[in-house]
């Protein structure tokens, strides 16, 4: 007779690398596979021996965690967010499939053009961060406060400090393409790669079915084994990107010195050393926006599909940027030369000129300003480029998508598919801040802010250039707007959804009921003295309800950073000929330190006041980013913390943004579905119900889900799903359309025959439920829709814990609400007069602390839930 020790439950942690010991509810584990990244674990005794569940069933954890979460060099990845989130944004547009799988050539084309726009807008970003490294570097440090400590400096290095300040600035942007390989960019991407051995079955596994798996099948694009390879053009882009920031730089330390190394002369053709810089420049750019479809690249060129020229055209461009970076080191030399030849005035600084008024050097700062405009103007390319694509595409798209009362309305992408607009814009006013936060941080820390007269008597700090005051003062007055629209707009959504809330209060615990002590002696609690946790449970899960808002925050932020945006960049374009500056009452939106005389009087006074607000919060965010990278040093919880957002977007392979931190789902997904596999093929034969149940948590839930689409029908016709605290359809679907959709739920939940259930709570911040929609809890009953619960189930297996037949009165005895195959939970979990047989006494209060988005496995109706799906009968039937 088979028992529960023929089969194994995988947890798969989610969020933040929650560490083995709490994932299994040990004090002891025992790696038992994996490496030091993909670590498989099984609780153990002091003495190491393995720990089995009650049943005697194996519980194994997969530790994906120190991809994101195991150094504390990743916990300074805070400052690469920008670079993250616009990579992320090309995962967002819409699918380019019908309903029935069809590729709409229209479509895909405008795809590539939406990728073209969020490329250029990537491209944007990096000579950003180049653009801050060189102030920093070659104006600030290198030149202005180099020359207020010129007594300090040995006589005849003077001339040397700019130069080096600039060959240091190189060297901080070519550590980003330290993996880079000339030989690799030599070859170009290969016409077809030999096969990743991560994706081959374990020795201990039989032959793999001869059966394909194709993504169309499978609905999405997680099913493509091409996915995890990565893109071959991904060397190519790096080079292309490490090019054009130290193209920037070389660019900044040329018009700085104001120095040519050779003759101009226009009329001959000898154009000087700045005109070949931009030059290369926008060679760089080009190659990077033109190298095709990174997205699709590896499937595209590998898989015979592309004519020859499209293998060509990127071998060729392979062998461009291995040209461009070798052309783009030159300069930085060149330039680092001619600002060697250029040099501090030591006279000047002896006969006591201290401050920084050599107007030589001012006009030579203003130069930075130039380039300053010309980022300005790629940003608002990139930016229509992207978003006119990306509006096109959506509009195309709308043929297929949900209509409202489908069932896939509730999987519906945000924003009608334009949520990559949003995620890309945010990515640059992020990007813009952190620059100028960095500029403005260093400038204000040595102590080299200049001090300008606004007006007769009202002098205001600046950062180094009138560019970085408009982008400090665009950040104080934005985040004024912002936070007054988000606090009127909480303020409403609070007292309006009170009545609503208390309805969720009301399912677990009764106003009008007493809840029985924990030991027979104790006393009953009386509901009244439940009021005030009644209230913390209904802010929960209007907490949790936010979640649901995320693309209004976005969009919110994006809109009013958009604005302010345009006319700091049309103040920045007025300094060029035959531009007219902002209408006199709009220059408020976008205002330089001098020129706050020019204001209207009414706004003169608190004009500076914003400008400061900007200031300090620059200030504040790179003194953040500061604190937390030197708090991870020693503190693992932090680095953690820290690094939940790249759980989320460094899943993505690198699309449009190469420095990006390395992917985990090419390595986290693949050893998964290689360790699901050994436990399918190590399971004795003629075993009844599921071998494997995976139960995937929070982002594990994601990785689980893209796992299970690499299987064959056979192998998956052995497993069930469980997960919990999942963005499966709240968040994934909503905002990666063409990866997470109803279609690729519904074809994944057919191919594990209806084996999935998923567990979630209303006052989970993060997720929600799955495998249900409509929620209408004020009803009477309550209402819900779903899909459909397979009706035949296997008889029952000797040696469950809890027995199948015991399921049903635990379900009922803790509230849960069974939306089909969607559990809703209690949160406190709610504790009944008596327990029903199969679960454990409970050692915690009456009412509990709200678990939120954690401690599912250790709800008492987990083993329900587990019982219920090694019970489901392959087939359904």
């Amino acid at each position: 007779m088979a028992t529960h020790a023929d089969w194994v439950e995988l947890r798969v942690h989610g969020v933040s690398g929650t560490p083995p010991e709490a994932m299994l509810a040990r004090p002891h584990v025992l790696q038992v596979d994996g490496d030091d990244k993909s670590r498989f674990f099984r609780a153990v005794d002091d003495e190491g021996r393995e720990i089995r569940a009650e049943d005697g069933h194996v519980v194994e954890g997969f530790h994906w965690g120190n991809y994101t979460s195991g150094s504390w060099r990743k916990a300074l990845w805070l400052a690469l967010i920008p670079f993250g989130l616009v990579n992320a944004a090309a995962f967002m547009l819409p699918p380019v499939e019908d309903n029935e799988g069809r590729v709409d050539p229209l479509a895909r084309r405008l795809r590539i053009g939406a990728m073209a726009g969020l490329r250029l807008q990537a491209v944007f970003l990096t000579a950003t961060f180049a653009f801050a490294i060189g102030m920093v570097l070659i104006d600030i440090i290198g030149t202005r406060w180099a020359y207020r400590h010129l007594s300090a400096i040995p006589d005849g290095f003077e001339n040397l400090v700019p130069a080096a300040a600039t060959v240091l600035a190189a060297l901080i942007i070519l550590p980003l393409g330290l993996s880079l390989r000339p030989k690799s960019l030599l070859d170009g991407p290969p016409a077809r790669p030999d096969p990743d051995p991560a994706l081959q079955p374990v020795d201990a596994a039989p032959p793999r079915p001869t059966e394909k798996v194709e993504h169309v099948q499978r609905r999405t694009p997680f099913a493509r084994p091409e996915f995890y390879r990565g893109d071959s053009d991904t060397s190519a882009f790096r080079a292309l990107h490490v090019a054009i920031g130290l193209f920037t730089i070389a660019l900044m330390a040329q018009r700085f010195s104001a120095r040519q190394l050779w003759s101009v002369d226009a009329s001959e053709g000898r154009p000087g050393l700045g005109v070949v810089i931009l030059i290369l420049l926008g060679v760089a750019i080009a190659a990077t926006v033109g190298l095709g479809d990174p997205e699709r690249g590896a499937t595209t060129l590998h898989g015979g599909a592309s004519r020859g020229w499209a293998l060509t055209w990127h071998r060729w461009i392979s062998r461009l940027s291995l040209v461009l970076l070798l052309l783009s080191l030159l300069s930085i030399a060149l330039a680092a030369r001619a600002l060697q030849l250029r040099g501090l005035p030591r006279e000047r600084a002896l006969d006591g000129l201290d401050r920084f008024r050599i107007p030589e050097f001012i006009s030579r700062v203003v130069e930075f300003d130039v380039i300053g405009r010309w980022l300005v103007m790629l940003a608002g390319a990139g930016a229509l480029v992207a978003g006119l694509f990306a509006v096109a595409l959506a509009v195309r798209t709308r043929r297929w998508r949900a209509r409202r009362g489908d069932e896939a309305w509730a999987f519906r992408p945000y924003s009608w598919g334009l949520t990559s607009i949003a995620v890309a814009n945010l990515a640059v006013v992020l990007g813009v801040g952190f620059a100028a936060a960095l500029v403005t941080g260093v400038s204000t820390a040595l102590g080299q802010r200049e001090v300008k007269a606004g007006g007769n008597s009202k002098k205001t700090a600046l950062g180094s250039t009138p560019l970085i005051d408009r982008v400090a003062y665009a950040w104080g007055l934005g985040i004024i707007l912002v936070a007054l629209a988000a606090g009127i707009c909480l303020l409403v959504s609070r007292i309006a959804s009170r009545q609503r809330l208390l309805a969720h209060v009301e399912v677990g615990y009764p106003s009008d009921a007493t809840y029985p002590g924990q030991r027979e002696d104790a006393e009953p609690y009386p509901a009244p003295r439940a009021a005030g946790w009644r209230h913390a449970l209904a802010s929960a899960v209007w907490e949790a309800r936010l979640k649901n808002q995320v693309q209004l925050i976005i969009w919110s932020i994006v809109l009013v950073g958009a604005v302010l945006a345009l006319f700091l960049g049309w103040s920045e374009l007025a300094a060029l000929k035959h531009i007219a500056r902002p209408p006199e009452d709009l220059r408020l939106l976008s205002v330089a330190s001098d020129e706050v005389n020019e204001l209207p009087d009414r706004v003169e006074s608190w004009a500076p006041v914003l400008a400061q607000v900007g200031a300090w919060t620059l200030l504040g965010l790179i003194a953040i980013l500061i604190a937390k990278g030197r708090q991870a040093l020693g503190d693992e919880q932090t680095r953690r913390g820290i690094n939940i957002v790249w759980d989320v977007v460094a899943f993505w392979p690198h699309a449009v943004h190469p420095f990006a931190p390395e992917p985990y789902s090419q390595r986290a997904v693949v050893d998964l579905t290689e360790r699901i596999r050994y436990h399918v093929a190590a399971a004795p034969d003629g075993v009844p119900g599921r071998s494997v149940i995976v139960c995937g948590h929070s982002q594990g839930s994601l990785v689980s889900f893209a796992a299970l689409n690499l299987l064959t029908d056979d192998e998956l016709s052995k497993i069930a799903l469980l997960t919990f605290g999942s963005q499966l359809r709240v968040i994934f679907p909503r905002a990666f359309p063409a990866y997470v959709n109803h279609t690729a739920i519904a074809s994944t939940r057919g191919l594990l025959e209806g084996a999935w259930i998923n567990l979630w709570r209303d006052t989970d911040p993060l997720a929600g439920p799955v495998l249900s929609w409509d929620h209408d809890i004020r009803a009477t009953p309550p209402r819900e829709a779903h899909f459909e619960v397979p009706v035949g189930r296997l008889e029952p297996i000797d040696g469950s814990l809890p027995t199948i037949d015991q399921v049903d009165p635990i379900i009922a005895a803790f509230a849960v609400w069974r939306c089909g195959d969607d559990w809703r939970l209690t949160d406190p979990t709610r504790r009944p007069v008596e327990l029903p047989p199969g679960v454990d006494p409970i050692a915690e209060a009456p009412i509990n602390a709200l678990r939120g988005h954690s401690r599912y496995w250790s709800d008492p109706v987990w083993g329900a839930a587990l019982t219920t799906l090694r019970h489901r009968r392959a087939g359904g039937a």
